[in-house]
């Protein structure tokens, strides 16, 4: 495996915070809260696995649920 393959499956916290519209910030409280996407540590650095954060937000996807409007 080079460089290039994984600069490309590995993002940096603030690569990952730029795709997801949150901040580095946010990622870190959560990661102290052990809530949000799953990530690695090399040494101290923290990188997040694209293909593994696409199947984190689709497995927590919430379906609408249809035909249960209330009448009152």
């Amino acid at each position: 495996m080079n460089d290039t393959s994984l600069d490309a499956e590995w993002m940096t916290e603030a690569q990952t915070a730029l795709e997801l519209h949150k901040t580095v910030r946010t990622l870190r409280q959560w990661r102290r809260r052990r809530v949000g996407p799953p990530y690695a540590y090399y040494g101290r650095t923290v990188r997040y696995h694209r293909p593994t954060l696409a199947e984190f937000y689709k497995s927590n996807q919430i379906a609408p649920a249809r035909g249960l409007l209330r009448t009152a």
